[in-house]
């Protein structure tokens, strides 16, 4: 007997115990694909088969579920609705499952409802106008000095490509290591708990001391007090199972030094090995139950690395505007330099015919005009020093940052979406976004805290058993009392039974479980709606951006037509009109400068559109060719870096 429990102490420590784990999800925490993507494939499987369900079909299959283990969303079989408060479905044999059942049917309803509505249609335009509205950069003459070192005097230029910076950012920004950590600080509660079932090793021990009076002589062989010292110590290994039952397997060591005549003799020494497992039946038990906690904690490391995405997304974005601002400031300043300097020679032009046929208002409005475009070069010079100290900040790169260092844009706008293909529609949109993803794993923990708050509302009806064997031996020998636990057996079998009265804390707590699925499940359809909505939205603002740049590109010739025709007749010779001529080269002057700005502008706000609609259609960092990688850093501690593709 002794033996046996033996064995079956070593075989619940090595079944049991568990070493530390990865942080990230694994095959056994979450076995699924990722966020929409099984419900976008079983639905484009389901055409091709020739099966199309309608939005209202396709909701019939989340509120309704088929055959005990069926998951297959494809199927017509929707015979039984979702039971709520029968006593089989709070028992939850299955609940990982169907938890993952609905959210596979919500992603597909999603799926088809979007489509139906007409959501995520401007992609096809999209990809026509960056096909025609590709404008050459002739004529546009600040281009070269953009990319040259000499617009600061003493310092030394650095140039930058965006493809660079943005990978400069992915290596130093802090911001970006920062929201690395989170999945990693999420990915520990997969490991807390996995943690609920290592076994633990216990030990206790006590002495304890009677002295009492004797109320017989033969109490305590004659003497006038009864004197009992014992000493008790116990160890073992306790757990916790899979199924939710708590296991432990003891020793228990008990040595007695007493007077009292009814122990003979009066100093003796005890063994006893305890075998004790309590199986719930009802509430907490089963192996689904007691795993959806870990479940659960995948999930949400998941979605903190799907917010890892969507976060460096929204930096990168940040990063890129910021490269073409710096762009942006600094054609701005070429131009307002080269104004400056026009305006200064026709100040002084209308100067010199002070005294002849000037007029004192032009004269005046001419000093004003070149004063205040000087004043404008200051202000356009403090815009390109700030833009390129927050390009510096996003990118935190120290070759960034030094003084004396002039950063210049390498990379010319040309709009490019080479990542924007034919079949680039609302399916791929609906897999990638890192937002979409994080709703719909919100929605199964929320399907699976339902589950759980089911099976907790439940009555409490545990099986306990329990296994002894016995021994004893004369004086304090211990080895001997162990020796002899062969000699005496014992048992207990039994069960424990509770049931609230009313209406409990557990009930509330089903409830709101309950209303909490059905919000996450509208928060889904919201999210698909809005972020198919900013789809649109953000290839609108594409399409605009082409077509402004076209129409910028335009104006730009027509004013640069009207500055040459009003200096060729000053050229040609002024007559009467001279002064005529010099207010209206000032004009001239004045909204060529305003067209240059403007086309410049539109170049940085096409390339700013079409980052925004690579991150609106959740390819952001693919168009950087970057992925997602569990790395180690500071302490050799988790997290999660962005790396170049292989």
């Amino acid at each position: 007997m002794r033996r046996a429990f033996c064995a079956a102490a070593l075989a619940a420590v090595l079944a049991s115990c568990a070493s530390e784990g990865p942080i990230a999800p694994g095959r056994r925490d979450v076995p699924r694909d990722r966020g929409f993507s099984p419900s976008v494939g079983e639905e484009l499987d389901a055409r091709e088969a020739g099966t199309r369900l309608t939005s209202e079909e396709a909701r019939r299959r989340v509120d309704a579920f088929g055959p005990e283990d069926e998951c297959d969303v494809s199927s017509d079989d929707t015979r039984r609705d979702w039971p709520i408060d029968t006593l089989s479905y709070k028992r939850l044999r299955n609940t990982a499952e169907r938890s993952v059942y609905i959210r596979r049917a919500l992603g597909r309803y999603a799926f088809i409802e979007a489509e139906e509505r007409g959501l995520g249609v401007q992609l096809s335009r999209v990809r026509y106008v960056a096909r025609v509205t590709s404008p050459t950069t002739a004529g546009e003459w600040w281009v070269g000095g953009v990319h040259r070192g000499d617009l600061l005097a003493g310092q030394s230029g650095r140039k930058v490509s965006q493809p660079a910076t943005i990978h400069s950012a992915v290596k130093n920004s802090y911001q970006i290591a920062a929201f690395g950590d989170l999945p990693a600080i999420r990915g520990t509660a997969i490991q807390e708990a996995r943690g609920r079932f290592t076994p633990e090793f216990f030990a206790d021990v006590s002495r304890e001391r009677e002295n009492e009076w004797a109320s017989s002589p033969s109490l305590a062989a004659g003497s006038d007090r009864a004197i009992t010292d014992e000493v008790e110590a116990e160890f073992g290994v306790r757990g916790r199972a899979r199924t939710g039952g708590e296991f432990s397997v003891s020793q228990r060591l008990t040595s007695t030094d007493t007077n009292r005549t009814a122990y003979i003799p009066g100093e003796q020494s005890r063994s006893e090995t305890v075998l004790t497992y309590i199986q719930p039946l009802l509430r907490g038990g089963g192996v689904t139950y007691n795993s959806a906690p870990q479940r659960i904690a995948a999930n949400d490391a998941q979605i903190a690395q799907e917010e890892y995405l969507r976060q460096a997304e929204a930096h990168l974005l940040e990063v890129e505007r910021a490269y073409w601002n710096l762009y942006v400031a600094r054609a701005v300043y070429l131009q307002q330099r080269h104004l400056a300097g026009h305006g200064a020679q026709i100040a002084a032009q209308i100067g010199d015919r002070a005294g002849i046929d000037a007029d004192p208002i032009l004269l005046n409005r001419s000093r004003a005009l070149a004063t205040q475009w000087r004043a404008d070069t200051v202000r356009a010079k403090s815009a390109m020093e700030n833009a390129e100290f927050r390009l510096a900040a996003l990118v935190n790169d120290k070759r960034f940052g030094p003084q004396g260092v002039e950063l210049l844009p390498a990379s010319a706008p040309n709009g490019a979406l080479a990542d924007l293909t034919v079949n680039d529609t609302i399916t791929r949109i609906l897999v990638q976004r890192p937002e979409l993803q994080q709703a719909i794993l919100q929605y199964e923990a929320a399907l699976l805290r339902e589950g759980m708050a089911a099976n907790e509302a439940l009555p409490e009806l545990d099986l306990v058993l329990e296994a002894r064997a016995q021994g004893g031996a004369d004086g304090m020998d211990y080895g001997e009392a162990f020796s002899n636990q062969d000699d005496g057996e014992g048992s207990l079998i039994g069960l424990k039974f509770s049931i609230p009265l009313g209406f409990d804390e557990r009930d509330a707590r089903y409830k709101r479980r309950r209303i909490e699925t059905v919000q996450q499940e509208r928060q889904v359809l919201s999210a698909v709606a809005t972020i198919l909505l900013e789809v649109d939205v953000s290839a609108n603002e594409y399409i605009v951006a082409c077509n402004d740049l076209v129409a910028q590109r335009k104006a730009l010739l027509a004013a640069q037509a009207d500055t040459r025709a009003v200096q060729n007749r000053w050229d040609d010779g002024i007559g009467d009109n001279g002064i005529e001529l010099l207010s209206a080269r000032l004009s001239s002057y004045q909204n060529l400068q305003n067209a240059e700005q403007a086309v410049a502008t539109a170049r940085a706000t096409r390339e700013v559109a079409a980052a925004n609609l690579a991150r609106a259609r959740g390819v952001l960092l693919d168009r950087w060719g970057l992925k997602s990688e569990l790395t180690t850093e500071i302490r050799n501690e988790p997290t999660f870096k962005l790396k170049r593709k292989k």
